[in-house]
């Protein structure tokens, strides 16, 4: 018997949208051609390949008369932490906005955003030995922010007096504000709640009127994180969240266990997004609504198996930023450090952005500004300021956006086949590499305003490409692949 190939039929695969992103769950060879196996730097999620995020000079967004400011956080050498506090001037009728940082040195420093003049000013005798957190209150009238730490004392500050020590106040790992109550995890306490005195979170004298604890001893494991959230403290812990009743009167508080993980959570992923809370733990990423918690995005869950125990999460304008320890399996991977920032459109959870090529170390929202991330920069050797932005750029230069699709037969098995023709449509410059189990062969596509159309004519078994652009102008959409497929009969 003789199998002979008299021609060939014609076929078209076209990937119309790639807003389905990126998907690990499946066998490579199984996954939809319109799915990457690995994306960086691609914003995708309006089916369009576009430029992702980026990360540009936090100083330049506040305006003019900036150089001093420059010069001063430069000689700061970096930072840990950022903290957003505003405050109401009854004098002046005014909102008065500040910008807590952190140094290298675990001094905190301050700048007033919104000044004509913009200095940085220390906060002096104010030295912390641990990452605090913070959070705003009103307390006496007066606008103030607390923050702590689970190595430190209290620190009150109103925005214009010396700040303040609470000594009696436990050393706080985590905080929220609740009903005019300070609720909080404290280190040394991994199994109770504590909360503060009704509308003065600086009274921590036990009684059963004034501040106290709750001890909640199972199989979920340490206190992690308190929120505030729907009417309730939600209490995170290493396995699983607690809910906490709690108004005016302590005598009536009362808990309940809601979830139970099986993959430990991390704590500063925890973030509220408007009507819902989501998370990221040892197994992947999960949505709570207060009542129910579900996974989502397991098509990436593979790649946040690694130990993400420093990541951190913060909200914006409907989306969720994750910055954590993404594994992206290729040559040039590394194992520790955030390496990426994974954004989700809460809207349909839907993942729309993974960024890649800047080490992050924390992510905060600020209003009028947007999300402040600090963001390592190898010629300073320092987490700088930054702010992100929709540029896939760092500090101007572009980083270069990767989109991977899996290895595939085209459903024709070992019928001979060929590629071709190519088309796309970019306003941007891209390169596409056609793998075709030799070395790859690459086709450049400069930016018009038109489809485009390559005659390649390549043999192949497998197939796969991978398209890379740095171009700041991307746009990338009707990818499309004509393939000759040979015709066979038997005799």
């Amino acid at each position: 018997m003789k199998i002979k190939y008299p021609g060939f039929s014609t076929n078209q695969i076209n990937i119309e949208s790639f807003s389905a992103g990126m998907n690990t769950s499946k066998d490579a060879s199984l996954t939809n051609l319109s799915e990457a196996i690995s994306v960086e730097n691609f914003a995708f999620n309006d089916g369009a390949l576009k430029n992702g995020i980026g990360f540009e000079d936090l100083v330049e967004s506040l305006g003019q008369n900036t150089e001093i400011l420059k010069r001063d956080l430069e000689m700061i050498n970096g930072f840990e932490r950022v903290f957003h506090f505003y405050k109401y001037n009854q004098e002046t009728n005014s909102r008065e906005d500040k910008l807590l940082l952190l140094g290298s040195d675990m001094q905190l420093y301050y700048i007033n955003l919104f000044d004509e003049s913009k200095q940085l000013k220390t906060l002096r005798g104010i030295t912390f030995t641990s990452l605090p957190s913070a959070v705003r209150y009103r307390l006496n009238g007066e606008d103030v922010i607390i923050l702590s730490s689970e190595t430190d004392n209290m620190v009150v500050w109103d925005g214009v007096n010396e700040p303040y020590i609470v000594l009696d106040a436990p050393k706080i790992s985590s905080m929220t504000i609740h009903y005019e109550r300070l609720f909080a995890t404290v280190d040394g306490e991994k199994n109770a709640v504590w909360f503060s005195d009704d509308l003065d979170p600086t009274n921590w004298s036990l009684s059963l009127d004034e501040a106290g604890f709750i001890e909640l001893i199972d199989e979920r494991g340490a206190l992690l994180k308190v929120v505030s959230f729907l009417d309730y403290v939600y209490i995170f812990r290493e396995y699983g969240i607690s809910r906490l009743t709690a108004y005016a009167d302590q005598q009536t508080f009362a808990v309940s266990n809601l979830f139970v993980s099986s993959g430990k959570i991390y704590s500063n992923s925890v973030c509220v997004c408007g009507d819902r809370i989501l998370f990221l733990a040892e197994d992947g990423l999960y949505s709570f609504d207060g009542v129910s918690t579900h996974k989502i995005l397991e098509n990436i869950s593979n790649n946040l198996t690694r130990d993400n125990s420093s990541a951190c999460a913060c909200y914006h304008n409907g989306y969720y930023h994750l910055a954590c320890n993404f594994a992206f399996h290729d040559e040039n991977e590394e194992s520790s450090g955030l390496n990426a920032v994974v954004t989700i459109e809460i809207d349909g959870m839907k993942l729309a952005n993974i960024s890649r090529g800047v080490k992050i170390k924390y992510l905060c929202t600020i209003e009028n500004i947007g999300v402040v991330a600090l963001a390592f920069d190898e010629t300073k050797n320092a987490f700088l300021l930054t702010k992100l932005c929709k540029n896939a750029s760092f500090f101007g230069k572009p980083l270069e956006k990767v989109w991977i699709s899996p290895t595939t037969k085209l459903g024709f098995g070992q019928t001979k086949k060929t590629l071709r023709k190519i088309y796309i449509e970019t306003t941007g410059e891209v390169s596409l590499f056609v793998y075709c189990d030799e070395k790859p062969k690459v086709f450049s596509f400069k930016g018009k305003n038109a489809p485009q159309a390559k005659r390649v004519n390549l043999p192949l078994n497998n197939f796969s490409f991978r398209l890379v652009s740095r171009d700041q102008t991307t746009n990338i959409k009707n990818l499309g692949f004509e393939f000759l497929k040979a015709k066979k009969y038997e005799e």
